[in-house]
């Protein structure tokens, strides 16, 4: 940088990385980002407060433009955040969806007799009740509803339990 005569740098010859530093902040020493203001900047590339207000700034808008552009980086950020919730909430349906299987072969295994050790039936009420409410509890702490659509653990059990299509049946 060059001295001017009234002992000011150029601002042109840095205007790009005082913008930039405006738009995007800068990370301190302790890791933390902070924004300066146009003073501040003016002060740490010994440039002159005024040109760079009323020939850069507010002309250019950077005080809009910094905020629109963090309003672009935290829609991008809930974005991420969302599809990250969105997959956890996928995968609990998943893994409930393979224990109500698994709870609907054991209760027919049970009704029908056809495995040596018969189930109780209280047991298997028990097993129900203790997934429904496992089942409940992770889509609500994950942030979703249960009135959202309707659908709870209960349904999600009488899913699971759903008489499949008899392929006699279909081709009739």
């Amino acid at each position: 940088m060059t001295s001017t005569d009234n002992g000011y740098e150029n601002v042109d010859s840095v205007i790009d990385d005082i913008r930039q530093e405006f738009l995007f902040g800068t990370v301190d020493d302790e890791g933390v980002k902070q924004f300066l203001t146009i003073t501040q900047l003016a002060e740490k590339y010994n440039v002159s407060y005024n040109t760079l207000r009323q020939k850069y700034s507010a002309p250019e808008k950077w005080r809009e433009e910094r905020e629109d552009l963090k309003k672009k980086i935290q829609e991008k950020v809930n974005d991420k955040k969302t599809d990250h919730e969105a997959e956890k909430i996928v995968q609990i349906d998943s893994v409930y969806e393979n224990a109500f299987s698994k709870l609907r072969k054991l209760t027919v295994n049970s009704i029908d007799s056809k495995i040596a050790e018969k189930v109780q039936s209280y047991e298997l009420i028990n097993f129900a009740n203790t997934l429904i409410t496992c089942y409940e509890g992770e889509k609500v702490a994950h942030g979703e509803s249960l009135d959202q659509d309707n659908s709870s653990g209960w349904d999600a059990l009488a899913k699971a339990f759903e008489e499949p299509p008899d392929s006699e049946n279909e081709k009739e």
